[in-house]
């Protein structure tokens, strides 16, 4: 959300840039009001185009860095047209798609009913970097793996405090 700002902002100056140098070129009065028109149709063009991009999934692929071993929030399944997930990268949610792909989607499903009654993280990795793949997977690096993954452990505070002593030493 934050890149989109700047880059509206960037948008703006720019437009603004180049009607100033229209209104102060040596042309007729109608041409600068013109120039002075299309700026402000820039920026009320450039608003909405940006802000419908904020609501589109990205593609997937595998290339994307930060994208293996992220969790899954949410996932949508669209037979025929795309597998669209909700990807917890770093701790921001993002909105991905992945072509439609019967077996992912099947494996997919099988992990989340098991997450659920499990409690456990649904995570997704992508073929090409998973340490046991099938030769199927090797062969199309469009494959990705969904599994589930526990929640880690936290030790409890007073445990730890015993094990360390007061003085904070081993």
């Amino acid at each position: 959300m934050d890149s989109f700002a700047y880059l509206y902002v960037a948008l703006a100056l720019v437009g603004a840039a180049l009607a100033s140098i229209a209104v102060w070129s040596r042309r007729r009065a109608i041409w600068k009001g013109a120039a002075v028109g299309l700026l402000a149709a820039l920026v009320v063009i450039g608003y909405f185009s940006y802000s419908m991009l904020l609501s589109r999934p990205k593609a997937l692929s595998p290339e994307m860095e930060g994208v293996t071993g992220a969790r899954v929030l949410s996932a949508a399944l669209r037979e025929d047209e795309a597998i669209y997930l909700w990807l917890s990268i770093e701790g921001t949610p993002r909105f991905y798609a992945l072509p439609w792909d019967q077996e992912a989607a099947q494996r997919l499903q099988s992990v989340m009913r098991e997450t659920r009654r499990s409690g456990h993280d649904v995570v997704i990795r992508s073929a090409e970097t998973g340490g046991d793949s099938s030769e199927a997977e090797e062969a199309d690096p469009e494959v990705h793996t969904f599994y589930a993954v526990p929640p880690p452990i936290l030790l409890p505070t007073k445990r730890l405090h015993a094990i360390r002593g007061p003085a904070g030493e081993m």
